[in-house]
């Protein structure tokens, strides 16, 4: 048999070596959460292991204007229900892990830090604790995630008015960039539901170019992501962003995420309402090599994911000419795939809103049909486009057959949507 020459031997050993080498694959994650830390209604590590115990592999505790630092005692009979989430907790959780002093209505729990909840919980390629926390003022809230250190708001900003509102996502990027900078650490702020209670506008943010990510779909009912007969929905706001960035001002894409943004975990499922913020409503799926939170950050500030509140996508693939996407089917279910895009050249006109005294209302302009159209719709669960060649950006969405449970939202389909 003859001697294989050292330079073929050489690639093969490389190709072995590199199809060895662990593929990018998807992990599942929350990245807005509350805890007793702010005002969620249950303990961290509560909340952390209902995530981990359900399929999820990262989870963000975002809770307003603090992190999971030091010692912090919590009085269970000061929170409405909270004797009885005292009771299941110490229930839940062996007596040697909890920490408990005085007693009656005075007793008190030590909550759990993020290193101790890291420690417990995570497990490496399993389940991975981010830190975050929602910077939080009257109207604009921003995460930051896998930061080191609290970023919070200015309390000098006025968010009352629209520039106040754009001074206020600034300045959660700005400090974000420098505790990047200083730190090493990758991590990256969101803008949070902009239709709660209407406070964020399409112009604000467009406004503002480092704003990278934003929450298209946010599962706290009272967010409003669909909008309404004067206000634009989130995803309307997204094809007005993205039109306008890549079409007119030379920025960057804006990404769309999905969260739970959950507050409530002793709801009954029949008893969940229009004002109930539960968990299991909106996550992210990221494409990464490992589960760590570099891989992870760099794999959303690539736009490497899709986020969803129900369709599970088997694949995403964006070449040169096309993007396919690919769901993993339920059986029984029936599902839609929308490529969405909007073409150059088009009509970037808007009017304001006004109402009936033809007073301009603090909202989302109108913009024509050019913005954010429908390319192409197909059932099933294969689709690919082709790119004509003309569009600014394409986007898909994909929807089921099957309400999203539970129903709080009337006519609220389970979704996914790729990133643009």
């Amino acid at each position: 048999m003859p001697h294989m020459p050292l330079a073929a031997l050489c690639v093969l050993l490389s190709s072995v070596l590199l199809s060895a080498e662990p593929a990018a694959r998807w992990y599942k994650g929350n990245l807005h959460t509350h805890t007793f830390w702010s005002d969620g209604d249950d303990f961290p590590d509560s909340v952390a292991r209902w995530y981990k115990d359900n399929g999820y592999h990262f989870l963000a505790l975002s809770d307003h204007n603090v992190m999971q630092q030091g010692e912090k005692w919590f009085v269970p009979a000061k929170r409405r229900g909270g004797k009885d989430i005292a009771e299941k907790y110490l229930a839940a959780f062996t007596s040697d892990r909890v920490k408990v002093r005085g007693e009656g209505d005075a007793r008190e729990i030590r909550l759990k830090t993020f290193d101790e909840l890291q420690a417990e919980f995570g497990e490496a390629g399993r389940f991975l604790m981010i830190p975050s926390i929602e910077s939080t003022d009257s109207r604009v809230h921003v995460n930051v995630t896998n930061l080191r250190d609290p970023i919070l708001p200015d309390k000098a900003i006025d968010t009352s008015t629209s520039q106040g509102i754009v001074a206020a996502m600034r300045h959660a990027l700005e400090t974000t960039r420098a505790q990047r900078a200083a730190t090493g650490r990758p991590m990256f702020a969101h803008l949070n539901h902009p239709n709660f209670k209407w406070a964020v506008t399409a112009e604000e943010i467009l406004q503002v170019d480092q704003q990278r990510f934003f929450e298209v779909y946010n599962g706290h009912p009272t967010v409003y992501n669909e909008g309404d007969a004067v206000h634009a929905s989130t995803e309307r706001m997204w094809d007005i962003i993205l039109a306008e960035r890549l079409g007119r001002l030379g920025q960057p894409a804006l990404f769309g995420l999905a969260t739970d943004d959950s507050h409530n975990y002793h709801i009954q499922p029949d008893r969940v309402n229009a004002k109930s913020s539960v968990t299991g409503r909106g996550w992210v799926m990221v494409r990464a090599d490992e589960l760590t939170p570099d891989a992870l950050v760099a794999a959303i500030e690539k736009g490497d994911f899709y986020c969803s509140t129900g369709v599970t996508l088997k694949d995403v693939v964006r070449t040169a000419d096309s993007l396919t996407v690919e769901v993993d089917p339920e059986p029984g279910l029936q599902y839609t795939v929308e490529f969405i895009g909007t073409r150059r050249g088009y009509d970037h006109r808007s009017e304001p809103v006004k109402d009936d005294k033809g007073e301009v209302l603090h909202v989302t302009r109108r913009y024509s049909e050019d913005v954010g159209r429908v390319l192409q719709s197909s059932k099933g669960v294969r689709a690919t486009y082709k790119f004509k060649g003309d569009e600014l950006y394409v986007r898909a969405r994909v929807t089921s057959s099957r309400h999203k449970s539970p129903i709080v939202i009337a006519g609220e389909m389970e979704r996914a949507w790729t990133q643009p």
